[in-house]
C-alpha cells in the first residue's frame, strides 16, 4: 500500500517537503554566507596580529633600549651614591680612630698625671719625714746636748765639791795636826815649864831647913810636879784622842762625801749614758719610722704603677673595641658592576594561517517519506526476495545457476555489487528528480 502510494505521489509530481527544502536551502545559504564572514574575519585578525605584533616588537625592543639606558644611569647614580658613602663612612672612620687615639693619650696622660701626683705628693711626705727626722734628730740632740752640759756641768760642780773635800780633808788634817803639834808642843812648854818649876820648888826646898820638913818639902814638890807633869801628859793624851778622833771622823765625812761626790758622777756618767742611749734610740725610732713610711710609700708607689699599667692595658683594650667597632661601622667599598646585558630584539612570532572553516551541514528536517526514503524498503524486499530461495527459483527459470537471483558461488558477490549499484544510480536519479 505505502509503496504504491509513493509511486503515485512519483508519478503525480506532487512533493510535501518542498518548503522544508527550501529552509534548509535558506540555511545552506546563510552558513555559506556566515563561514565566509568568518573566514574573512579570520584572515584581518591573522594579518592585523602579525602587524601589531612587528609594532609590538619594535616598541618593545625601543621600551627596553630607552630603560636600559636609564637603568645604566641609575646605576651609576647609586654606585656614586654609595662611593659617596663610603667616603663619608671612611672620613667618620678615620676621624673616630683619630679620636679613639686622643682618647687613649689624654686617659694615659690623666694616669701618668695622677702618677706624677702622687709622686709629687710621696716627694713633699719624704721631705717633710726628713724635716721631721731632722727635727727629731736636732731637738734629741739638744736634749742629750742639754743632759751632757748639764751632767757636765754637774760633773764640774761634783769635781769642785770633791776638790773642796779633798782640801777640806786636807786641811782639817793639817788644822788638827797643827792643833795637835801646837797642843803638844804648848804641853811641852808647860811640861818643860812645870819640870823647871818643880827643879826651882825642889831646889828652894833643898835650901830650906834640913830635916823631915826639908824632905817632905822636896816630896811635896816632887808629887806637886809630878802630878802636873802626869795632868800634862794625860792633857797630851787626851788632846792626842781628840785630834785623832776629830782627824777619824775627818776622814770618814770626807770619804762619805768622796763617796758620794762618786756616786753623783757615775749618777751623772749613767744619766750621761742614758741621754745617749735615749738620743741614738730616739734617733732609731725615728729613722725606722721614715723607713717604714718609705717602705709604705714605695709599696704605694708601686701599687700605683702596677694599677696605672693596668688602666692602660684596660684603655689599649677600650680603644681596641672602639676602633673594632667604627672598623664594623665602616660601609664596604663599593664594586662597580657590570651593566645588564643590552637588549635584544625579540624574536619574531610564528603565526600560523587560520584554516578556512567549511560551510557547516545543515541537517535536514524531518520529511515525508517519498522517492528514495520509500523506495528503500522495497529494495530490502527485493534484495531479501533476490538472495533468498525465491530468487534462486527465478535465477534457474532464467537458465542461470540457481542458487540466487545473482547466481553462486563467487560470481554472486561481483553480480551483486553491479546490481547494487545499478539499483543505487536509479535511486539518485530518483531522488533528484524528486528534490528538484
Amino acid at each position: 500500500m505505502a509503496i504504491g502510494e509513493t509511486i503515485g505521489r512519483v508519478l503525480s509530481g506532487d512533493d510535501p517537503n518542498k518548503e522544508q527544502r527550501a529552509v534548509e536551502r535558506e540555511a545552506r545559504k546563510a552558513a555559506k554566507k556566515q563561514t565566509n564572514a568568518t573566514n574573512r574575519y579570520n584572515r584581518n585578525v591573522y594579518k592585523t596580529d602579525k602587524k601589531n605584533e612587528e609594532v609590538f616588537r619594535e616598541y618593545a625592543y625601543d621600551t627596553a633600549i630607552t630603560n636600559w639606558e636609564y637603568g645604566k644611569q641609575i646605576q651609576d647614580y647609586q654606585y656614586a651614591q654609595s662611593l659617596a658613602a663610603y667616603e663619608k663612612s671612611a672620613s667618620i672612620y678615620e676621624s673616630q680612630l683619630g679620636y679613639n687615639e686622643q682618647a687613649v693619650s689624654l686617659a694615659i696622660g690623666d694616669n701618668e698625671a695622677a702618677l706624677q701626683d702622687l709622686a709629687l705628693q710621696q716627694a713633699f711626705q719624704r721631705e717633710a719625714m726628713h724635716s721631721d727626722l731632722m727635727n727629731e734628730m736636732q731637738t734629741e740632740g739638744l736634749n742629750l746636748l742639754t743632759s751632757v752640759k748639764s751632767a757636765g756641768i754637774s760633773k764640774l760642780e761634783q769635781g769642785v765639791k770633791l776638790a773642796g773635800i779633798k782640801s777640806g780633808r786636807r786641811f782639817g788634817n793639817e788644822s788638827i795636826q797643827q792643833n795637835l803639834n801646837e797642843i803638844t808642843r804648848q804641853n811641852t812648854f808647860e811640861k818643860e815649864a812645870k819640870f823647871v818649876e818643880g827643879l826651882q820648888k825642889s831646889g828652894k826646898a833643898a835650901l830650906g831647913q834640913s830635916g823631915v820638913s826639908r824632905a817632905k818639902t822636896l816630896q811635896s814638890t816632887a808629887s806637886e810636879s809630878f802630878r802636873e807633869l802626869t795632868a800634862l801628859s794625860s792633857s797630851l793624851s787626851g788632846s792626842r784622842k781628840k785630834a785623832a778622833i776629830d782627824l777619824l771622823k775627818l776622814n770618814v765625812d770626807s770619804s762619805l762625801a768622796e763617796t758620794q761626790v762618786g756616786l753623783n758622777l757615775d749618777r751623772l756618767a749613767l744619766d750621761i749614758e742614758s741621754a745617749k742611749n735615749k738620743y741614738e734610740l730616739a734617733i732609731n725610732i725615728a729613722q725606722d719610722e721614715v723607713k717604714y713610711n718609705n717602705k709604705i710609700l714605695g709599696a704605694n708607689m708601686q701599687s700605683a704603677i702596677n694599677q696605672m699599667g693596668r688602666n692602660i692595658q684596660q684603655i689599649e683594650l677600650q680603644k681596641m673595641q672602639a676602633d673594632m667597632q667604627a672598623e664594623a661601622n665602616l660601609n664596604l667599598f663599593p664594586e662597580e658592576l657590570d651593566y645588564a646585558p643590552e637588549p635584544q630584539m625579540q624574536p619574531k612570532r610564528r603565526f600560523v594561517e587560520p584554516e578556512e572553516l567549511d560551510i557547516p551541514i545543515i541537517p535536514k528536517g524531518p520529511r515525508v517519506a517519498t522517492g528514495v526514503e520509500a523506495a528503500a524498503p522495497i529494495a530490502l524486499t527485493v534484495a531479501g526476495l533476490a538472495l533468498g530461495p525465491a530468487g534462486g527459483a527465478l535465477n534457474s527459470v532464467l537458465g542461470g545457476a540457481g542458487g540466487t537471483l545473482f547466481g553462486t558461488g563467487a560470481a554472486v558477490a561481483g553480480n551483486l555489487t553491479s546490481n547494487l549499484n545499478l539499483i543505487g544510480q536509479n535511486l539518485g536519479t530518483l531522488g533528484n528528480v524528486l528534490r528538484n
